[in-house]
C-alpha cells in the first residue's frame, strides 16, 4: 500500500539482515543505506568502489553483489548494490532489482511485485 508521503517501501531479506527499501522505478540501481548494509553484507562483499552519477551529482560508492533479496517470498538473485560512502540514509530498490520482476504495477494506491 502507499505510504501517507505517497512513496511506496518494501521490507525485504538481505543476507542475514531485514532492509526497508523505497520503491524507486526511475533509479537505476539499488542503493543501500549504511545501517542496511551493516545488516546485509560483510565486508568481504564489497567488489570496487567508483563515483555514481545521481541527479544530485557524482557520489562515491562500494559497489557490492547480493545473494539474494527476498521480497514476500519472491527470490531475487546477484542483484549488484551501490553502498555511497556519504549515507543517504535511505535504502532504495531500483531496477537492478526490478529488473527480475516479469511485472511491476501501481494500481490506485496499492504496489504489485509479481515475479
Amino acid at each position: 500500500m502507499r505510504a501517507s508521503n505517497g512513496l511506496f517501501y518494501v521490507t525485504a531479506n538481505v543476507g542475514s539482515g531485514e532492509a526497508r527499501f523505497l520503491v524507486d522505478t526511475g533509479a537505476s540501481h539499488v542503493i543501500l543505506s549504511h545501517s542496511d548494509a551493516k545488516k546485509s553484507i560483510s565486508r568481504s562483499n564489497r567488489q570496487k568502489t567508483q563515483d555514481l552519477v545521481t541527479a544530485g551529482g557524482a557520489i562515491a560508492v562500494d559497489w557490492v553483489v547480493l545473494d539474494t533479496i527476498v521480497i514476500e517470498g519472491q527470490v531475487l538473485r546477484q542483484v549488484e548494490a551501490a553502498v555511497p560512502r556519504r549515507d543517504v540514509g535511505i535504502s532504495l530498490l531500483g531496477q537492478s532489482a526490478l529488473a527480475q520482476f516479469s511485472s511491476v504495477r501501481i494500481e490506485g494506491d496499492q504496489l504489485s511485485l509479481t515475479k
